[in-house]
């Protein structure tokens, strides 16, 4: 049966302002990252999010993982494969430099929330933002768990969909990264993203 598009909005403006009032409640104070760790929505939500955010009245920032990929001349392999996404796809350093670290220091330190446009394949200009003493950064995309970023996040949001991605490569890497990984027994929160306009928290030791 169908459900009412109004009454979907109303449930997911609900969830996205509860679950940003809990992390404001825990983080509220001084600056704070959360991840939203998915292959399949993360940026959607990610920015759903940050509007919740803003309608509660506290500074929050949006930034994408995909905006700090690894130019493709640097990476290995003339063929994108499951290895090459997983291994050499992100531009961690950059990444950290530019934005993570920047940001944490608060104050009128600038940061960057994109670097790289890889569908015009070339760097981007960096555009320098500052915010709020008490801002929230919002970052988004798919291995977010990985050995590489522990310490980066404060509060962890894990998307579980049966929703696969449609690049073969990212489709392969996401069974590897879970396998190693384990993120969703690190995550923080556990949400449910089978129905995007209802999404719903679940708990790790769930069936």
């Amino acid at each position: 049966m169908p459900t009412d598009p109004s009454q979907d909005r109303v449930v997911s403006r609900q969830f996205f302002d509860a679950q940003a009032l809990e992390i404001a409640h825990n983080y509220g104070r001084g600056r704070a990252i959360v991840a939203v760790d998915g292959a399949v929505g993360a940026p959607e939500f990610g920015r759903q999010l940050v509007g919740a955010f803003s309608r509660s009245g506290h500074a929050s920032v949006f930034a994408s993982i995909d905006d700090f990929v690894t130019p493709p001349a640097e990476r290995g392999g003339a063929r994108e494969t499951a290895a090459h996404y997983y291994e050499e796809r992100y531009d961690y350093a950059t990444f950290r430099r530019v934005l993570v670290d920047p940001f944490r220091l608060g104050g009128s330190t600038g940061f960057v929330v994109a670097a790289f446009d890889e569908g015009a394949s070339r760097a981007i200009e960096p555009v320098w933002r500052t915010a709020a003493a008490d801002a929230i950064l919002v970052v988004a995309g798919p291995f977010l768990a990985r050995p590489q970023l522990r310490g980066t996040f404060n509060y962890t949001i894990y998307l579980e969909t049966p929703a696969r991605p449609q690049n073969v490569a990212l489709d392969e890497a996401i069974d590897r990264y879970t396998a190693e990984a384990g993120p969703r027994f690190s995550a923080t929160a556990i949400v449910d993203t089978t129905d995007p306009e209802r999404p719903r928290r679940v708990f790790a030791d769930s069936c």
